[in-house]
């Protein structure tokens, strides 16, 4: 594996094949691990139709329930990125992994309303995977590549929003049509598995992978091979730099857009009348927004390293702002869709646009305070699941029963966050209008 020695051994390659410690090792399940958070944290969204039956509940309590399970994550990814400096990402990603098996195994046995909440509320924990995801391939990574690697790790991780869609669908179908069970048993045990493949994970993060090129992060600073850094450092550095701030904005545009159409986008199917869409079908076309994360995510990390190679960070910057408004227009298009069979690619274009703009937002996030890089990574990543709030209870008390309207509402919204780009100034980088800092 080639490596920049000026850049503390980081790799200049992205070696797809390869499982080889420390470099690709770490990659893999760096994507893995927020794969499998991601799972079972929208694990019941696809389920949401038979849970809403079996627990009795109304169209604004589900929405409150979904807005649990974003805001859950907030106040964790503040925290996680900070940690990750202190004790590095691989005890930290152990530890949400560990936390999210429970939680799952204990959506099995809720039965009312405020369980349910609950539950929802401590799974949305494990969203901060997210933020170790970003922090440990950065970690990994040359600057040249940085772009793409968090861009892929994250878009693939992402992609668990599509395959939960699918899986717990098939779980349950599995669950009620071959083993017939009831309605209510099969999406229960539904939840074993996700939370199995989960705890798989986990044990293989902490005892065969590496926190860095060198090593992992408790052993450099015992070695003093590097200075130590504590949680309050990494937190002053990376959070009150004001890029963090309005890039975070950005990042609710478009990672929060996509936590609101997970929670959303299955119900929204299976209750539009003109597209006479049944809820098991309905899940699996929703989980074609998911699937997006596969190549796309990746295309906007790949669009805005090119853009650094031309333009420095003007060229970041540029991409950054013609994916927001494309991903704006196309939600406004979708929105708009009253047949199934338009819907359906207009979802896949929109996601295309949405998961692109993850990937050049993070493909700026090294560049902002790279000795607080852990603080730049929990408040972006943080501004991604407050969007998702912000997002929940604008539905609920503007939107409900109108999700047409709330979406159109979105992509207006997104389109005028693009301009927020003018307002990036970056130390010793070029801005959108050109000039170095």
């Amino acid at each position: 594996m080639p490596v920049a020695p000026e850049q503390g051994f980081k790799a200049t390659e992205i070696q797809l094949l390869s499982f080889a410690r420390p470099h690709m090792r770490g990659f893999h399940f760096a994507w893995a691990s927020f794969f499998c958070a991601f799972v079972c944290w929208f694990a019941f969204a696809p389920l949401m139709f038979f849970v809403k039956q079996d627990l009795s509940l109304n169209l604004s309590q589900v929405f409150t329930t979904n807005i649990l399970s974003v805001a859950g994550t907030v106040m964790c990814r503040f925290a996680i990125g900070p940690l990750c400096d202190k004790i590095g990402p691989k005890i930290c990603q152990f530890s949400l992994l560990s936390w999210i098996v429970v939680f799952t195994l204990l959506g099995m046995s809720v039965n009312s309303y405020w369980s349910l909440c609950v539950v929802r509320f401590f799974l949305g924990f494990g969203g901060a995977a997210f933020v170790v995801t970003q922090y440990w391939t950065t970690a990994l990574f040359a600057n040249e590549i940085v772009g793409t690697a968090n861009a892929t790790t994250a878009g693939w991780g992402n992609l668990g929003g599509g395959v939960t869609q699918m899986l717990m669908v098939a779980v349950y179908a599995f669950m009620n049509q071959t083993i017939g069970l009831g309605q209510e048993d099969s999406w229960r045990m539904s939840f074993l598995v996700p939370a199995f493949i989960t705890g798989v994970v986990a044990l293989g993060i902490i005892t065969i992978s590496d926190d860095s090129p060198r090593g992992d992060l408790t052993y450099l600073y015992r070695e003093g091979v590097l200075a130590r850094k504590t949680a309050t450092q990494s937190a002053r550095l990376g959070m009150l730099n004001l890029n963090s701030w309005t890039l975070g904005v950005q990042y609710a545009c478009c990672f929060g857009v996509e936590l609101h159409i997970n929670n959303t986008a299955a119900l929204y199917f299976a209750t539009k009348e003109s597209f006479n869409v049944g809820p098991l079908d309905a899940g699996v076309i929703a989980s074609l927004f998911g699937w997006m994360n596969l190549f796309a995510r990746s295309s906007g990390g790949i669009m805005s390293d090119l853009g650094n190679k031309f333009q420095g960070m003007r060229g970041r910057l540029i991409a950054q702002s013609v994916c927001l408004i494309g991903e704006g227009i196309l939600l406004i298009v979708f929105s708009k869709q009253h047949k199934i069979a338009s819907a359906i690619p207009a979802l896949v274009c929109f996601s295309f646009f949405v998961q692109a703009t993850e990937g050049t937002s993070f493909g700026i996030v090294p560049y902002i305070a790279p000795e607080g890089l852990g603080g730049v990574c929990a408040v972006v990543g943080a501004w991604g699941n407050i969007g998702a709030v912000c997002w929940g209870m604008m539905f609920k008390f503007g939107y409900l029963g109108k999700f047409d309207k709330g979406y159109e509402a979105m992509g207006y919204i997104i389109i005028a966050s693009a301009a927020l780009s003018f307002l990036m100034r970056i130390k010793g980088q070029s801005h959108l209008l050109g000039t170095l800092e």
